[in-house]
């Protein structure tokens, strides 16, 4: 299965194990966050991108204030998970998990100390759920909040330049609020043939 602008051909059996150990990752991360904002979160199924940064600052909005709580991790295959608001969709959620009366003023002071936690406890829910299917674990370092530009936010996030990304891309939607936001999963090229390897080791362990 070769994927948009991608060099490299995943096969059927590798994407679909591939969407599958994200779609259970998101799956546990739903339930975190959902209990932190006190009602249902809605994550859609995974889809795997194969894009340049420029890509995917577009599809996210070129030129745009965004916010991200992102975290770097080493193990079977190195990646960067990242938790993205629009600031005023990030505004919202923060009302939902801390008190809607307090002030605007006071919420606004505790808006990068909140992302950061709903972040760390999102993205570390899913990796937990992946690692325990792999049998693997991950190395990962502490969250961090940012307030960049959708432009700017791979280089400041992943502190490299590369060509070509994987985005594991998982649109969010809270059931109560017009609330969206987006889990990203970036893996570089270095981190392609890691990632072949656990593929074909855990479809191998099927057979």
């Amino acid at each position: 299965m070769l994927m948009k602008n991608s060099p490299f051909e995943l096969s059927e059996m590798q994407y679909d194990l591939l969407k599958e150990l994200f779609n259970l990752g998101i799956g546990s991360a739903a339930s975190s966050l959902s209990e932190l904002v006190n009602q249902e979160v809605i994550l859609s199924v995974p889809d795997i991108i194969f894009e340049t940064p420029e890509e995917l600052a577009n599809r996210l909005g070129p030129d745009q204030s965004i916010f991200s709580v992102s975290q770097a991790m080493e193990g079977p295959f190195d990646m960067h998970s990242m938790l993205i608001f629009n600031p005023e969709d990030s505004f919202d959620v923060v009302k939902q998990m801390l008190d809607d009366h307090l002030s605007d003023e006071i919420l606004t002071e505790l808006q990068s100390e909140a992302l950061t936690e709903i972040g760390n406890i999102v993205l570390n829910s899913c990796i937990s759920v992946i690692a325990e299917a792999l049998c693997e674990s991950f190395k990962i370092q502490l969250p961090i909040f940012r307030d960049t530009k959708t432009d700017e936010l791979l280089t400041q996030s992943t502190g490299a330049n590369t060509d070509v990304l994987i985005s594991i891309v998982v649109k969010m939607e809270l059931k109560n609020s017009s609330i969206n936001g987006h889990l990203v999963f970036v893996l570089n090229m270095d981190s392609m043939g890691d990632l072949y390897k656990t593929l074909n080791t855990l479809l191998e362990s099927y057979e």
